[in-house]
């Protein structure tokens, strides 16, 4: 029967979960999108620039080649390839934006004329093309540690601490877009990503605090590092004489594991039942003999044989010795059958000796 509160418990933790991702990733960098727009026509103008003339000092470039610097010619060129990150020297930044390629050619198309307006008339006064296009002409950009359309500090950052703490990231960090609110680390919880998570404690140096794990065998939280510091132990530890957590042996319970050729193996705060020696696990998870392992089947039919009755010990190691001597005999009159003929010649020879000699006795 279903534990009913459990099943709601977990299906609301979850929905929480879920409705929290996809707080963050509702929101659409469009600054990204601008970003890539100026970073691929700065490409655009070094490759021109390589191309048709050396040097890249403006002041040089509007005496001996201005007709070219500002020329048509040359903006076409690099019109036609912006947004392709494969003319960057570095697109990390961008790889992980969905359709940014595709997003930022839209943003070409419906701001070209600011794009031309730019390059003819207000590279000399405004020769910081980012800050120009995306921060003050589209507004979608805002300076690191802002966001929204007031470009207002991330949490921390109004303080003079760095964002979320340094444990986390601030939702539309450097955007008009995005909620501001820390999304934290994992082991960071708080508004600021300040305190830490249920199972983990706090450490200082001198610079910043940080969260650590608790040992594995902590319940509810600790106050430092390694098992003698948790406030309980999980399930499959004990707290010893000494307050420490350590590992409960569950294989003492002759009953943790049951059936033919199976036996207990202890792990931390845990157990398994596994196969013996010989022996692997089979579709039904029995255990079952190890057909790549002959010598787990000789002992798996020696005990059959011997417990049937129609064998001891000490036959089955004759029988399984004449065997192998039958079969060493065959092999090598394979490999030498004159060999083989003088061999057995001789061996005949000898055990009429043998019988011979033994009639004797037997006669005295």
């Amino acid at each position: 029967m279903y534990n009913t509160q459990s099943v709601l418990s977990s299906s609301m933790t979850y929905w929480l979960i879920f409705m929290v991702t996809v707080g963050f990733a509702a929101y659409i960098d469009k600054c990204k999108y601008c970003s890539l727009v100026v970073e691929t026509f700065k490409a655009g103008l070094k490759k021109t620039e390589n191309q048709h003339f050396a040097g890249g000092n403006t002041d040089w470039e509007e005496k001996k080649l201005g007709k070219f610097a500002k020329s048509e010619i040359r903006l076409v060129e690099i019109m036609e390839d912006l947004c392709k990150m494969k003319y960057l020297d570095d697109s990390n930044g961008f790889r992980d934006v969905k359709d940014i390629e595709f997003k930022c050619q839209q943003l070409v198309e419906e701001h070209e004329e600011s794009i031309e307006n730019w390059y003819f008339h207000k590279q000399l006064s405004n020769p910081d093309l980012m800050k120009w296009f995306c921060y003050e002409k589209l507004r979608l950009c805002c300076d690191a540690g802002h966001f929204g359309a007031d470009c207002k500090p991330c949490p921390g950052v109004d303080k003079g601490f760095p964002v979320c703490s340094g444990h986390g990231s601030c939702q539309g960090d450097g955007s008009r877009e995005g909620s501001g609110k820390c999304r934290c680390d994992i082991g960071y919880v708080g508004f600021m990503c300040s305190n830490c998570d249920a199972n983990y404690y706090a450490t200082r140096n001198s610079s910043a605090f940080i969260c650590s794990e608790c040992h594995k065998s902590c319940r509810g939280g600790c106050s430092a590092g390694g098992p003698g510091n948790c406030k309980e132990c999980h399930a499959g530890w004990v707290m010893n004489d000494s307050n420490e957590c350590e590992d409960a042996n569950e294989c003492l319970d002759e009953n943790r594991c049951t059936g033919n050729h199976v036996k207990c193996s202890n792990t931390d705060g845990s157990y398994e039942c596994i196969c013996e020696k010989g022996f692997v696990k089979g579709p039904k998870g029995i255990c079952e003999i190890d057909v790549k392992a002959p010598s787990a089947i000789n002992e798996e039919r020696a005990k059959n044989r011997k417990s049937s009755g129609n064998l001891d010990n000490f036959d089955i190691d004759i029988t399984t010795k004449i065997v192998d001597f039958d079969i060493n005999i065959i092999t090598k009159s394979f490999e030498n059958p004159q060999k083989d003929l003088s061999d057995s010649k001789f061996e005949s020879e000898r055990s009429h000796k043998r019988n011979g000699q033994i009639s004797t006795t037997d006669e005295l």
